[in-house]
């Protein structure tokens, strides 16, 4: 039985076929093969052999990728997991495991089949026949080069009569290449003084670096030769060891060494280390300040791991911020460590890939998608910025949250789970606080290393930025009607004036929000989606967010033919604009969805950053999620209402995440930072929270909030979304849904189910669709969706971190 990705629609997920003598042998379970479907060939994966062949007629199987490429049982039992959680199909989750490109592929070749023609043929199509003939079973393209001309219209007419049959074929594809380390192996054979120094120098330096491989590159450093080398590999002394090219990149420059731990560092490590000896490991989550010290509790967390022979996976929420992690991890453990993302070339994923897999790389850090890894014996997973809504998957389908997953693989793996943020999940504290993870907690931001009074190094405490609440109310009426506050400009003022670097963070892109008529009130918006354009004035675009609809702005109102368009509401361009404005010899970079897009490259961003070529960095959240910014003093958060008003049960925790976040990036080294946030309404919990670093005074308001209103961790969510052409038609097409809904759950005597709506989604038009919104509220509404049929046009998402 093979599972596969069928039409929409299709209720079998599996079908079967037969197993060819030449494949007898190599076929197992969970192993990914090529199988006929219809006229195509499509990949697929074994889900179960029989020992019988069925009573019905059954096609045999088209090829098969290597049985070292089939998924393990864990894997499998989370793919299945996946399916039943997040009510996909077991294909879109199977899917999830396997390798971002196989090693081999399937290509369709000619053959002749013998016939003969039963009438004239042309030339052309007797010269194909004679070149199949002479040469063997030829691919399009070979019989094209062959013959000089295009062959498409004789193909067909020759498959046609019945002179050709197109077959697939599988081909191997070229693997990829890599660089070598070395290993010292125990109790060498007598060896000479000289044999006996170099192996000595090996083993010294793998001891120092915690077992880590030694690069080929550090050969010289320790005064090693290539002939030395050759000399302890052939005594077996040691053993050489490939690595992927492109992964070795990351493990360059000096090798990190443990830093020195402050007291409480060290009262949380050694719970951290106790949790790993549970049986199973207690997962924990590492509730630490801004600048705490977590990192380099997550390397000591890797070292332990690695010392009991097992492997890690380390979760970073964006791609940006895998980069500057990765190279935190491979300078502590060089020669084991892989970054996998979706950003890589393919050529460098395969090459991750590959080491994972054939067991050379221990440690993998990268986002959501590093959880599907071809580790064999995960002891560790950290989630670092376990809060962060990236870590949830919108599109495609399985739209799972990596956090869930997470735990879901510890549970399989009996590996250790680590959840770390400054400021976790409301739901994430209410299962610590539940018992159900050991909270170890990190209040202090830990300093620069000094030397004690006992001559040994220590770390001091740091203390936290000194943040400035603005109320943007009485700034204008004390006359400054502007964006920066006069706060705002001043500490940005001295920041520049003393060399040090400012961050201002305007969670919205573009120049103007809004461009509206001053004269009938019309509002530039897209035709396609119910949303306002943006104006971008680098492109001189009105830009829609949504679908991306471009147009240049208009001289007059195109609905009462006035010249009176304004440009109101800011975005970073504005920022960026206004910066330059008041500081005109500051260097500013911009840092958004935009830049990036443009072909920016995150990772030059981010060293333009940490070389002081820049003054100021004008970003949206893309810059607050765990960066550090060593030279950052000053932060200023021009609108922090911006995120608090939207109509979503998470938008106070959001804006208080946010804000926290990215105060968080100030002062994170000396001289203390000075944070400034600029509002409309101080008073809001969040905000008041935020200032201070007070989490847990907000997760106690937040969570009375939840519970009145019963949004999680108190009741399920379960989000369904019906996207139609016709406004009229999508909405019917929900209430019948909705009707269903509710006739399920009293069926099945599901307890405690609301069926919220239809009601048209916050964004009701998007690229021509209408979108209905359905809620189902209730700790069984899963299992209420899954026993409904829903057909095309309908997108399902358990535990949905946004409703909007």
């Amino acid at each position: 039985d093979v599972v596969l990705e069928l039409e929409p629609g299709e209720r079998r997920p599996v079908l079967t076929y037969l197993v060819p003598p030449g494949l007898v042998e190599q076929i197992q379970l969970y192993q990914a093969v090529w199988v006929p479907l219809r006229d195509t060939v499509q990949l697929g994966v074994v889900a179960r052999l029989h020992d019988e062949r069925p009573p019905f007629t059954v096609r045999p199987l088209v090829g098969a990728i290597e049985p070292a490429y089939a998924l393990t049982p864990v894997q499998w039992a989370l793919a299945e997991w996946l399916a039943e959680e997040t009510l996909c199909t077991l294909w879109e989750a199977v899917a999830l495991f396997l390798p971002p490109r196989l090693t081999q592929r399937v290509e369709y070749v000619l053959r002749p089949t013998g016939i003969v023609p039963a009438g004239r043929i042309s030339s052309v199509h007797r010269q194909l026949l004679e070149l199949l003939a002479r040469r063997g079973p030829l691919t399009l393209e070979q019989a094209r080069r062959a013959l000089g001309r295009s062959l498409a219209h004789v193909v067909e007419r020759a498959i046609e009569a019945g002179t050709i049959e197109r077959i697939p074929v599988v081909r191997p594809v070229q693997r990829v290449a890599y660089e070598r380390f070395l290993r010292a192996r125990p109790n060498p054979a007598l060896l000479d003084e000289t044999m006996r120094a170099a192996y000595e120098a090996i083993v010294r330096w793998q001891a120092e670096h915690e077992g880590a491989l030694l690069p080929q590159a550090q050969l010289r450093r320790l005064g090693l030769s290539p002939a030395m080398v050759r000399e302890l590999v052939r005594r077996g002394a040691v053993e050489l060891v490939e690595f992927p090219r492109s992964a070795l990149a990351l493990a360059s420059g000096e090798v990190d060494r443990p830093l020195t731990l402050t007291s409480e560092q060290q009262r949380a490590w050694e719970e951290i280390r106790a949790a790993f000896d549970c049986d199973p490991p207690q997962a924990v989550l590492l509730h630490g300040v801004t600048g705490s010290g977590k990192t380099e509790l997550y390397l000591r967390a890797i070292g332990e791991c690695l010392r009991r022979g097992r492997q890690a996976i380390v979760l970073v929420p964006e791609i940006a911020l895998a980069t500057q992690v990765v190279q935190r991890v491979a300078a502590r453990f060089p020669g084991r460590t892989v970054l996998l993302h979706s950003g890589l070339r393919e050529a460098e994923r395969v090459a991750s890939w590959e080491a994972i897999r054939e067991g050379r790389a221990d440690v993998v850090v990268g986002p959501r998608s590093a959880l599907f890894a071809p580790l064999r014996d995960i002891g560790l997973i950290v989630v670092d910025e376990e809060h962060e809504a990236a870590y949830k998957q919108q599109e495609p389908a399985p739209r799972y949250h990596a956090r869930a997953v997470a735990q879901r693989l510890a549970e399989l793996t009996r590996a250790l789970l680590v959840l770390g943020s400054a400021t976790p999940d409301v739901v994430t504290m209410y299962q610590a606080a539940s018992n159900r993870l050991r909270l170890v907690r990190l209040r202090e931001r830990v300093g620069p290393a000094v030397l004690g009074r006992q001559g040994q190094v220590e770390r001091v405490p740091l203390a936290l930025p000194r943040v400035e609440v603005v109320d943007m109310r009485l700034e204008h009426q004390l006359g400054n009607p502007g964006l920066f506050s006069r706060a705002l400009l001043r500490a940005i003022a001295e920041a520049l004036q003393s060399g040090e670097q400012v961050l201002l963070l305007m969670n919205r892109r573009g120049l103007a929000t809004l461009v509206q008529c001053r004269s009938c009130g019309h509002v530039e918006s897209c035709p396609l989606c119910d949303v306002p354009l943006v104006f971008h004035a680098d492109r001189r675009q009105l830009i829609c967010h949504r679908c991306d609809l471009r147009r240049l702005p208009s001289t007059t109102c195109p609905a009462c033919g006035r010249p009176t368009l304004g440009y109101y509401g800011a975005g970073t361009q504005r920022i960026e604009r206004e910066v330059r404005q008041h500081f005109p010899t500051a260097r500013v970079l911009r840092w958004d969805q935009d830049v990036v897009r443009q072909g920016a490259d995150p990772r030059r961003l981010l060293q333009a950053v940490l070389r002081r070529e820049v003054d100021v960095i004008v970003g949206t959240q893309m810059v607050a999620k765990g960066f550090d910014f060593p030279a950052v003093t000053v932060v200023g958060i021009v609108h922090a209402d911006s995120a608090i008003y939207l109509p979503d049960y998470r938008s106070a925790e959001r804006a208080f995440q946010l804000l926290t976040q990215v105060a968080g990036r100030a002062g994170r080294h000396l001289p203390r930072g000075h944070v400034v946030i600029q509002s409309y309404t101080p008073e809001h919990y969040a905000i008041r929270a935020a200032s201070r670093q007070d989490y847990e005074t907000f997760y106690e308001e937040e969570l009375a909030f939840r519970e009145r209103h019963g949004y999680p961790p108190f009741r399920r969510l379960v989000r369904l979304l019906l996207r139609h052409r016709d406004e009229v038609a999508g909405r019917l097409a929900a209430e019948e849904v909705a009707e269903r809904l509710r006739a399920e759950a009293r069926r099945c005597a599901a307890q405690d189910i609301e069926v919220l709506g239809p009601t048209p989604a916050f964004v009701s038009r998007i690229r021509g669709f209408y979108q209905w919104q359905l809620l189902v509220r209730g700790a069984d509404g899963p299992r209420v969706v899954a026993g409904v049929s829903l057909h095309g046009g309908w997108i399902v998402d358990v535990d949905p971190v946004s409703l909007l």
